[in-house]
């Protein structure tokens, strides 16, 4: 009665490290992929005149003449 051994580049752990990253990789795509998704939103909103001036004012603080702003800092 004899054993034969085979030896191979793909053992069990090779395998399941593979597994886990091929995981991680689909988990990276799907952020990467929403974040696309928003960033061709902004995209589309950079067209109008509107978003440029909302983003100037709550961004900025710009403000329209003969109009004051007060920006309010809650504590922590």
């Amino acid at each position: 009665m004899g054993y034969v051994l085979f030896l191979d580049d793909m053992d069990v752990f090779t395998i399941i490290s593979h597994l886990k990253k091929k995981n991680e990789l689909s988990e990276q795509n799907k952020r990467i992929t929403e974040e696309l998704t928003k960033t061709k939103s902004t995209l589309l909103r950079l067209d109008s005149l509107t978003y440029y001036e909302e983003y100037a004012r709550s961004k900025k603080f710009y403000k329209k003449e003969n109009e004051d702003i007060f920006v309010i800092i809650p504590k922590d």
